[in-house]
């Protein structure tokens, strides 16, 4: 299903009730699951058992591959964060519909998904020598970032969100700007933006 290299193919049905159960969700919260999602699969392990190469560190997860077969097209953020805190283990997971796939992991307190593509083209692949090298570069994968000397994987995903949050304030402040008729409001609104463009600019 999923282009991972190396590591030992599992098959552990994940029953909604029993997560339901557990973790004690309300009727609102099993509603939202069971409208999103029809089943979840544990299809994949990433460890030292299963890749006794990796160096032996300790305290440091495996990471498992979750297979979760949606209703629809997509899933809310909010919702694939409520899952990966409440299974809490590193998880990959691979959203599939009907012949497409698309990637989400939890990373450093945020959700990171790539594209639904077919699923044949839907690949990732393993780097580093330990768990946490594999994990931190299956999240930069899954953003669609590249590697990038002097930072570590969590830095670049992380100015890789404040980017995108300055472009958004940008955006915004700008709409506003050129809809406010008083000059000194404007010059405000205008020093705002080239001050969040210089920020940009330093993250670059």
């Amino acid at each position: 299903m999923l282009g991972l290299p190396q590591t030992t193919e599992v098959k552990k049905i994940i029953p909604k009730r029993a997560l339901y159960s557990k973790f004690e969700l309300n009727t609102a919260e099993q509603k939202e699951f069971d409208a999103t999602i029809k089943q979840m699969t544990i299809v994949n392990e990433i460890s030292l058992r299963t890749i006794p190469a990796l160096q032996k560190k300790e305290q440091e997860k495996a990471v498992f591959v979750l297979a979760v077969q949606l209703k629809q097209e997509g899933c809310a953020e909010r919702l694939l964060q409520r899952l990966c805190r409440l299974i809490d283990q590193r998880l990959l997971l691979a959203l599939c519909y009907e012949d497409k796939l698309q990637l989400a992991l939890y990373f450093d307190n945020r959700i990171l998904l790539n594209e639904f593509m077919p699923v044949a083209e839907q690949k990732v692949h393993l780097q580093g020598t330990s768990l946490n090298d594999i994990w931190e570069h299956l999240a930069l994968q899954v953003a669609q970032l590249k590697p990038r000397a002097g930072l570590t994987p969590a830095s670049v995903i992380a100015n890789a969100g404040r980017r995108a949050e300055i472009e958004a304030q940008i955006a915004a402040l700008t709409k506003k700007m050129f809809a406010e008729k008083q000059a000194r409001k404007k010059l405000t609104l205008r020093e705002a933006i080239n001050k969040l463009k210089k920020e940009l600019e330093d993250l670059s």
